[in-house]
């Protein structure tokens, strides 16, 4: 899950303090320690993540499809190449691709970069593997990148496939904050929409960076940090903080004068960036006793369980008094999942209709007591 903070006015960070602390961390068998103050993305941050020599970003001049181009032959008619990293008045800087009858992508692509990366250019496979991209190594917000036309001397544009005299900047943080999360949300950090940020010569800038370099996985986390969904966290979504900051009746500081509106803190959604995250309260629609077969229970509902995780109980009390442990109902045979719990008649006998009542706790979550029927 990703917990992204959608108001604008919140006087501090949020502390998520009921998830699983550094201290508690057992790599068997438990997550890293996720206990952490949520806020509003800052330019800084963003600014932070594309400017990073691991994972940042630079403005990209993406070349066509020209694999069916192959062998490709560099020779004194096509060799040159006129590159800037800054606009005018800055001059283009010439360098020459080694001439050479090329037999494959990759070999170009090593030719160009040994003489575009000394000027600070990075040549590399494009993002759909049919051509090469030039990459200004100077990585973040301030990046710019232009080629220059043919005509102006530029004659490898047509082997490489590049636009002529195409000019490729950034966008600047504040706009992949207002994309992504802007105040009131919704909240979406999904790769197809953090590639889509930009217009005019930063138009969809990220879209041209490989997601294997992993641009676009830290800019979500930058904006929205994730979670592994742990029992804890599935509780603080439910029962705990995140359930308070995404309470429509959420105030946070009720004595502050002018006074602060109610509304959620938060929103949350699943680890795609954009889908609403949901998880519900155990919840008992139908406790069905005799089905399928005499005397068995047939619990439906929502919430009910998980049959990897072993924390689901069901108490009958009324005619009978009894405390299943999951373990024990699947150990006699019976199931348990979100959506249903059967318990065979031999772990439940002296069960009744109407007078024998039923209950689900999973870990410190329970539902409505029901009737069997």
């Amino acid at each position: 899950m990703r917990v992204g903070v959608i108001r604008g006015d919140l006087p501090s960070p949020v502390l998520l303090a009921d998830l699983e602390p550094v201290s508690r961390y057992n790599p068997p068998t438990e997550p890293r320690g996720q206990e952490v103050y949520v806020s509003r993305p800052t330019v800084a941050e963003v600014e932070a993540v594309l400017a990073s020599s691991s994972v940042g970003a630079g403005a990209t001049l993406n070349g066509g499809n020209i694999l069916g181009s192959f062998p490709l032959a560099i020779t004194a008619l096509n060799d040159d190449l006129k590159l800037r990293l800054s606009a005018a008045p800055t001059a283009f800087t010439t360098v020459l691709i080694p001439q050479a009858v090329y037999a494959t992508l990759a070999d170009l692509v090593a030719a160009v970069n040994s003489v575009t990366s000394p000027i600070g250019v990075l040549a590399r496979t494009n993002v759909a593997a049919n051509g090469i991209a030039l990459e200004s190594m100077t990585r973040g917000v301030s990046s710019y990148l232009e080629n220059d036309s043919v005509a102006g001397g530029s004659v490898a544009n047509t082997p490489l496939s590049l636009a002529d005299g195409a000019v490729r900047t950034m966008p600047t943080a504040a706009t992949y904050i207002t994309a992504l999360l802007p105040v009131g949300g919704p909240l979406d950090v999904s790769v197809a929409t953090i590639n889509a940020v930009g217009a005019g010569t930063a138009s969809a800038a990220l879209s041209l960076i490989p997601t294997t370099r992993g641009t676009q996985e830290a800019l979500a986390d930058a904006v929205a940090p994730q979670f592994i969904e742990s029992t804890v966290a599935i509780d603080a979504f439910l029962v705990g903080y995140i359930a308070d900051l995404r309470n429509a009746n959420f105030n946070p500081d009720p004595s502050r004068l002018p006074p602060l509106v109610n509304g959620p803190a938060v929103t949350v959604v699943t680890d795609d960036g954009v889908t609403l995250f949901a998880a519900t309260l155990p919840t008992i629609a139908l406790a069905d006793l005799n089905t399928p077969g005499a005397g068995d229970l047939t619990i439906t509902g929502t919430g009910l369980g998980d049959f990897d995780r072993d924390e689901t109980t069901v108490h009958l009390t009324g005619a009978i008094t009894k405390t299943l442990l999951q373990r024990f109902i699947t150990a006699g045979g019976g199931t348990v999942a979100d959506t249903s719990i059967f318990i065979p008649a031999a772990l439940i006998p002296g069960a009744t209709l109407a007078t024998t009542f039923a209950q689900v706790k999973v870990r410190q979550r329970v539902s409505a007591v029901v009737a069997l029927t």
